[in-house]
């Protein structure tokens, strides 16, 4: 498989009334010997690992033997099951003409019996501890009496030990991680049992979700009720499998995942086979599936539905063992959560037989080694669930590397993600004794950003004093929380721990003996930035782009250059490149005026797009790819002269027009020409000044 699995699935399982009678093909038939005129053959199919929707691989070195009575425990004849499969007895003398029992005897390595399973209603109620063993006909000699058709096998709902005719066994469950972490699988039963629990099983989802949150850990979420995914009863909507992994290692990432099945509805019947199968075949590998039921399977088949919907067959669980087979053959282990009484007592055997025989006990604190839960109400499930994402994090330390966009300034971490590949983290134990493994940690590729550290306490010790450095990556740098290099909780309940920086880029905490130790650990990307200042000009009320102001007036710009520095020379209008989002920057100028001309104000009047009011000199953070400034003059300078009166010229009105050149060299209100237009009586003089 591509992907590395990492947590347990939740499965749910409630029950349904539809009625439907399929037979399971079994392994294929191999070397079954041929009967003699004094002998029978009993012939049994041993499967293991779902293959298809309808067929199972065989199994060998299953040994089974032929009892005289269901309770004897001194076989009459053993077969050991081939590579096939096939177990086969040959029977002859006094044992013809008798109905002998099979039973197992004893299962090769890696894998268990499950000599009893629960049947009974669905509901939980009735439930039964039924021996797995079944009786063969009355045996005649010459004749060949096979599991999947002479017995064994049965159509019958009416029948709780209703098989599919071949012999079920139940692999090994391999353990979880060692480390603080998992990829997970949650697969959730949505019958119509769970009812009005269906808002508090979510709730315990969210709570698995959330525990993760400090931890390198990714999950998927599937659903089943009748079918997986499951279809809501009262929509027909289907609930769509969500088996890719989803980084959970932030907050923002479990929120987003618990998103996924917010608005998931309930369904109607209890089909744990369906939903492993499509935990199986989903190409994804997980380090762990947990299946959060409420009730016994009555339902199986993956892709045609068999069962009656309203209770608990041999055949409705023996095809889940099977498929919760293949997915321990894919090294992920399986953990399945029974809620409420439906699941309770007996059905622990059920329980077992797609998971494990090793039952939680609070007691004896098993949590991490556990393979079945049987958990009064959804609310302790939770909490047990949360318990279970830190099973192996203790005593441990794990980072996580979050990436903030480059157009956040300070300490601000908004829209912060997880790392990518790459970044590197040292860990050392400071505690004399103590011990930390890996030395070095680098993240993967896998969307969490994180790394985990396992420590060893010295004999004795209480807690260890751990310190962590990273290797910066160029085009980034550190954004500190409150001043600290990285922000630490216990991640059992949240709690903010001390952190001690140690120098620019590392950090100390201390590691109690059964904590375990999450830190978030903050780069801000370095964008390029370019910074333009502009200036305008206000003359006596005019206003004027730099460059075209009266003559006289000027002014000169000092800016702080990229990487930072005194402020120096710098043209306005020019596009200044070399620095980064986040930079502080400082520009100010010095001004020129014509004689008699008074600077009134000289403000910062824009800052990239927005109107402000600022004195200079002026000190921003940039925060925009092109950063823009616009410093704003205001100037007044002596009005311009007046006609002399008596003027035999101006008959009727003047006009004193005044033309603002950028000639040097004059003195204001010089004339430069006139001319006089008579027309109609009217003499008007207009008088070109340079000012």
């Amino acid at each position: 498989m591509g992907y590395k699995v990492r947590i347990t699935s939740v499965v749910l399982v409630c029950a349904v009334s539809l009625a439907a009678a399929v037979a399971m093909a079994g392994p294929a038939q191999g070397a079954v010997p041929a009967p003699g005129p004094d002998s029978a053959v009993v012939t049994v199919s041993v499967g293991g690992d779902r293959t298809s929707d309808t067929t199972v691989a065989g199994l060998a070195g299953v040994e089974l033997g032929l009892f005289a009575a269901p309770d004897d425990t001194t076989p009459l004849l053993t077969c050991t099951s081939d590579a096939d499969g096939d177990c086969s007895f040959v029977v002859t003398g006094a044992v013809l003409g008798t109905a002998p029992w099979v039973k197992e005897i004893a299962a090769p390595a890696g894998w268990f019996a499950n000599d009893t399973l629960r049947t009974g209603p669905g509901s939980g109620s009735g439930s039964v501890a039924s021996p797995y063993r079944f009786q063969t006909p009355t045996l005649v000699a010459t004749n060949t009496y096979r599991s999947t058709s002479d017995f064994m096998k049965s159509s019958s709902n009416s029948l709780p030990t209703r098989s599919n005719g071949v012999w079920q066994q139940s692999r090994v469950n391999p353990p979880l991680p060692a480390s603080c972490g998992m990829d997970v699988a949650l697969v959730l039963d949505l019958s119509a049992s769970v009812g009005s629990n269906l808002p508090t099983l979510k709730s315990s989802a969210d709570a698995f979700a959330d525990a993760f949150v400090g931890t390198p850990s990714r999950m998927a979420v599937y659903s089943f009720s009748a079918q997986s995914p499951s279809t809501e009863a009262a929509t027909g909507t289907v609930d769509t499998n969500r088996p890719a992994l989803q980084s959970v290692s932030t907050q923002a990432g479990a929120d987003a995942f618990k998103a996924e099945y917010a608005s998931w509805g309930l369904g109607a019947g209890t089909n744990w086979d369906a939903a492993l199968q499509r935990v199986a075949e989903s190409g994804v590998h997980y380090d762990a599936v947990v299946v959060l039921t409420d009730g016994n399977p009555t339902r199986w088949g993956g892709t045609t539905l068999h069962g009656d919907g309203s209770s608990t067959h041999f055949t409705d669980t023996e095809a889940a063992v099977f498929s919760s087979n293949v997915i321990k053959a894919q090294g992920t282990r399986v953990i399945s959560f029974g809620v409420g009484n439906g699941v309770s007592g007996i059905s622990g055997l059920n329980l077992a037989a797609i998971s494990g025989q090793e039952a939680f006990d609070a007691a004896a604190g098993n949590v991490a080694t556990a393979d079945y839960f049987q958990i009064p109400d959804f609310s302790g499930a939770g909490d047990e669930l949360r318990k279970l994402a830190l099973a192996n994090c203790t005593p441990s330390l794990t980072v996580i590397k979050q990436i903030v966009p480059g157009t956040t300034i300070g300490e601000d971490i908004t829209g912060a993600t997880p790392a990518g590949a790459g970044w590197t983290f040292d860990a050392t134990a400071l505690t004399p004794g103590a011990t930390v493994t890996p030395a070095t940690a680098t993240t993967q590729a896998d969307g969490t950003g994180g790394v985990a550290f396992r420590a060893e306490l010295p004999t004795g010790a209480t807690e260890a004093l751990l310190g962590v450095a990273e290797t910066q990556q160029p085009g980034y740098s550190l954004v500190t929380q409150g001043g600290v290099n990285a922000v630490c909780t216990d991640l059992a309940d949240g709690t903010r721990l001390p952190v001690t920086n140690d120098g620019g880029l590392g950090f100390q905490v201390a590691v109690g003996a059964d904590q375990a130790v999450g830190c978030m650990v903050y780069n801000r990307r370095l964008d390029p930035a370019t910074v333009e200042v502009d200036k305008t000009w206000v003359v006596d009320g005019v206003s004027y782009t730099n460059g075209s102001q009266p003559a006289g007036i000027s002014a000169a710009l000092q800016l702080s250059p990229a990487g930072g520095g005194s402020p120096a020379a710098q043209s306005f209008g020019s596009v200044v490149p070399g620095y980064t989002i986040g930079d502080p920057i400082s520009f100010t100028e010095s001004t020129s005026l014509a004689s008699g001309c008074t600077l009134v104000s000289a403000r910062v009047t824009e800052a990239d797009g927005a109107t402000v009011d600022s004195a200079l000199p002026y000190a921003p953070t940039l925060t925009a790819a092109a950063s823009h400034y616009t410093v704003t003059n205001v100037v007044t300078c002596p009005a311009p002269p007046v006609t002399p009166p008596g003027d035999s010229s101006s008959t009727a009105s003047t006009e004193l027009l005044s033309d603002t050149g950028s000639d040097t060299g004059w003195t204001p209100f010089v004339a430069l020409a006139a001319f006089v237009l008579v027309g109609a009586g009217i003499t008007l003089r207009m008088t070109r000044v340079r000012g």
